[in-house]
């Protein structure tokens, strides 16, 4: 691999992060401990930038490097988990696991620029799991609202979740 330049392993880090991330969240149950794996990696991969052979497809180096780091992390933490989370995992193709971490980022995306009370009303719901009348209730809102907030928010994910079909499959 040639050096490259700053400018490319900024787009390269501000393009994989959160993939990456997500990634990494599928072996190490904390979020803060995923990023320090991906935050480790990309650092790895700056200070060895000079001496490193050359590497015919970046993103499945780091994508291949964050599972293995994610892997020693684990290992050396002793960690040993009551039930395995995704018990398919080892199923899955390093190919099929990038795919979907580059899916779930994209959808976070989407989440993160839709208005912000409809995000918050979305993820009270979807990711907290709470009732419609327990976030009408905590937002001081009509149940009503909080329906159709959920409604436009379904909306717009459906349509992002069809573009981002499209982009994978064509």
């Amino acid at each position: 691999m040639r050096a490259f330049t700053a400018e490319e392993f900024e787009r390269s880090f501000k393009e994989l992060y959160q993939p990456l991330c997500l990634f990494a969240l599928r072996f190490i149950n904390k979020a803060d401990d995923a990023e320090d794996v991906v935050q480790q990696t990309f650092a790895d991969l700056w200070d060895k930038r000079m001496g490193m052979n050359r590497i015919l497809n970046l993103k499945a180096y780091l994508f291949q490097s964050v599972r293995n780091r994610s892997l020693s992390a684990i290992a050396k933490a002793e960690w040993i988990p009551l039930e395995e989370p995704f018990p398919d995992a080892e199923d899955r193709s390093l190919e099929e696991s990038m795919y979907n971490a580059e899916r779930d980022a994209r959808l976070w995306n989407e989440i993160d620029k839709l208005p912000p009370e409809r995000k918050k009303i979305f993820l009270l719901s979807k990711r907290d799991g709470l009732k419609y009348q327990e976030i009408a209730d905590e937002l001081n809102l009509s149940v009503k609202t909080v329906e159709n907030q959920i409604s436009k928010a379904l909306k717009t994910l459906r349509e992002t979740a069809v573009r981002i079909y499209t982009f994978f499959f064509g």
